[in-house]
């Protein structure tokens, strides 16, 4: 989103979140408004994360809409689903993140995050009557173009296809099913340790408070820091080939370390 809003020369402002539930600060939300109107903005393009990559986390969209319908503000609201958009729908089918919600003007997804697709397989959606704005013709070309990079590789959207068709909306389910059901077995081991994690009820991904891993650990195990020069969190993405018998042998390598939580 820098990248786009860079090239777009578009200004952004983010929103702080509250660190213990990634929850979306409303105090911060309003002052970002506020700072932007009073810097002449009188158009809003929001984004709303469907599950974040790091945490996990997922955005209520309605904090957001209500704040800028309430100070009169026209906007469009973008769901990111990059890495939930596989995801989340199959595990929360109750939500606001889709086109039920007449607010949200387009949905992004990455295939090759949960769906393994190949790189570069990103999917954007848009309501009837948008996708005609992200159009641009070259004359020398047969067809449409919507994408900012132009040509792209047609063997990566049939892969998506494939991947799709192969699993079919049942088999995706039974999927996620197994995946949430492994997840939580694994923040049941992780809460009997009085180890302190974050992990959104929706979510394959659990984030663990760095004083509870060491460097050894991460590196053993593969697990992902919020930062890498000074990691505060890291996570596990619980995929496939995660099995419980792999995440045991993680439980015992944070218990042989034995490390005591700083009190500060």
């Amino acid at each position: 989103m820098d990248k786009a809003a860079n090239l777009l020369g578009i200004a952004v402002y983010k929103v702080n979140v509250h660190n213990a539930n990634r929850s979306i600060d409303t105090t911060s939300l309003e002052h970002q408004l506020h700072h932007a109107v009073s810097q002449g903005k009188k158009y809003f393009i929001v984004i709303a994360n469907m599950m974040t990559t790091m945490y996990g986390s997922v955005d209520d969209s309605d904090l957001y809409t209500d704040a800028l319908q309430k100070n009169n503000l026209p906007f469009k609201l973008h769901i990111d689903g990059a890495y939930g958009g596989f995801y989340y729908p199959f595990a929360a089918e109750k939500n606001t993140l889709d086109f039920s919600n007449e607010h949200v003007s387009s949905v992004t997804l990455d295939a090759h995050k949960m769906a393994q697709a190949p790189y570069g397989t990103g999917i954007f959606l848009a309501r009837k009557g948008l996708i005609a704005y992200a159009n641009t013709k070259a004359g020398y070309v047969e067809g449409e173009d919507y994408t900012l990079i132009g040509s792209r590789s047609g063997a990566n959207a049939i892969a998506v296809w494939m991947i799709l068709m192969t699993n079919g909306p049942f088999g995706w389910y039974e999927k996620i099913f197994i995946l949430q059901k492994r997840t939580q077995w694994m923040c049941d081991k992780l809460s009997e340790q009085n180890i302190v994690f974050y992990r959104h009820k929706g979510a394959n991904i659990i984030t663990i408070e760095s004083k509870y891993i060491t460097a050894d650990t991460a590196l053993k195990f593969g697990l992902v820091p919020d930062n890498h020069a000074q990691p505060k969190w890291y996570k596990i993405v619980l995929m496939d080939h995660v099995t419980l018998e792999k995440l045991m042998l993680l439980l015992a390598d944070i218990n042989d370390q034995k490390i005591t939580p700083s009190l500060a």
